[in-house]
């Protein structure tokens, strides 16, 4: 801790809420340019049909303008520009009453910074820019309209997974580019889960070594634990880890019922974002995970095959925490080969999210070697990064 971050140990944003005056406006937003008040007027403004009390100021204009009102609830401030955003945060504090909720968006995407915030000087929640309407929506709207985000496990990790309308459609090679570049660039917590115990396709896609401590931990579901997946599990990159066995296909054993919700719940702790591998029979475990997913990615090529395949998992029901659709993915597609995207969102009545070129014997390549696709700019990287903004992922902006 800085000796700024100890002299605002006692900080009054820490202040309990129970000490604030009741009698002043529930929330008051300053943001220095209008890309950033248009996503966060679209994420937070059906919330207040009165109309949302956001600003286009700087960072020097915004502290005047509370210098003089009465201190909101909740106060969103933009420290953009602010060569020592955190002597900002100080005068900043001169200005507002004691509990007040302060939300911050800035430039800064250091984990460092976003801890010191958060932990040492009593800010509810940080978001670095540019944002996403998803993300603000989640983090922000809660402590905007005067509640909190839910308490865990609802606060934890990201479930997603990825299913494939038949075997051969890339499911692993979209889940484990997806990985990299949730993991690799926009530094999210990732773990890549292969919910195929046999394959370990996961583990060859990230180059890792497979694990031997996933069916241990699926047999003895009661020993889950931080620690267990720290062992367990391998890394790929500083915060992308794999987690997927190779168990011999001559030896039967069976996971016990649980497991996989232990497991989930486990990671969930761990990680920000849980990319599951889910195999064309999801059975046992994974059929678990794909129960617990919060969002489900639906993998398809442009065949009439892969269409009627696709029926079949979009008739399976929704998991007790999935709240949308299956997100609609049409991978390795070439314009003038098989069913166009308008005739399969006809057939299957739902829109294709992201079409992802055909990247012929590059996949292979890279499978082979254990590299990723989007290292290069170009039509997949484009489609992986829209695809990490779909699930809330990566911020929006230019690839």
């Amino acid at each position: 801790m800085t000796a700024l971050e100890t002299n605002l140990a006692g900080s009054k944003f820490m202040t309990p809420v129970s000490a604030v005056p009741a009698a002043r406006p529930d929330f008051i937003g300053f943001v220095r340019d209008a890309e950033t008040a248009h996503i966060l007027r679209a994420a937070l403004g059906p919330a207040f049909p009165a109309g949302l009390a956001l600003h286009q100021l700087d960072f020097r204009q915004s502290i005047e303008w509370l210098g003089g009102i009465a201190t909101p609830r909740t106060i969103l401030i933009d420290i953009s520009g602010e060569d020592q955003p955190l002597t900002a945060m100080v005068q900043l504090e001169a200005v507002v009453d004691p509990g007040t909720r302060v939300l911050v968006i800035g430039e800064n995407r250091s984990v460092s910074f976003y801890r010191s915030l958060t932990r040492n000087l009593g800010v509810k929640e940080y978001l670095p820019k540019p944002l996403d309407a998803a993300m603000v929506q989640r983090e922000f709207l809660p402590w905007a309209t005067g509640a909190e985000p839910e308490a865990e496990p609802a606060r934890g990790g990201a479930v997603v997974a990825l299913c494939g309308a038949g075997g051969g459609v890339g499911v692993t090679t979209i889940a484990a580019n997806l990985a990299w570049l949730i993991g690799g660039e926009t530094r999210r917590h990732t773990i890549l889960l292969d919910a195929d115990l046999h394959r370990g396709s996961a583990a060859l896609f990230a180059n890792v070594p497979p694990s031997t401590g996933l069916r241990h931990a699926l047999e003895a579901p009661d020993r889950i634990d931080p620690l267990l997946i720290e062992r367990a599990a391998h890394p790929a990159t500083e915060r992308l880890h794999v987690l997927a066995a190779e168990e011999p296909l001559t030896e039967q054993w069976t996971h016990r019922i649980g497991g996989g919700r232990a497991l989930a719940a486990a990671l969930r702790q761990r990680y920000n974002f849980v990319l599951a591998d889910i195999p064309a029979h999801p059975l046992g475990f994974a059929g678990e995970i794909l129960a617990l997913a919060q969002q489900r990615v639906l993998i398809i090529e442009a065949s009439a095959q892969s269409v009627r395949l696709a029926q079949s998992w979009m008739a399976l029901p929704a998991g007790a925490m999935q709240t949308s659709r299956p997100v609609l993915i049409l991978n390795k597609y070439q314009k003038r080969r098989g069913l166009t995207a308008a005739q399969i969102e006809a057939e299957l009545g739902v829109a294709v999210a992201v079409t992802v070129p055909d990247m012929g014997p590059n996949a292979a390549r890279a499978a082979d070697l254990g590299e990723s696709l989007i290292a290069t700019k170009g039509k997949f990287r484009d489609a992986i990064l829209q695809l990490a903004r779909i699930i809330g992922a990566a911020p929006g902006g230019a690839a």
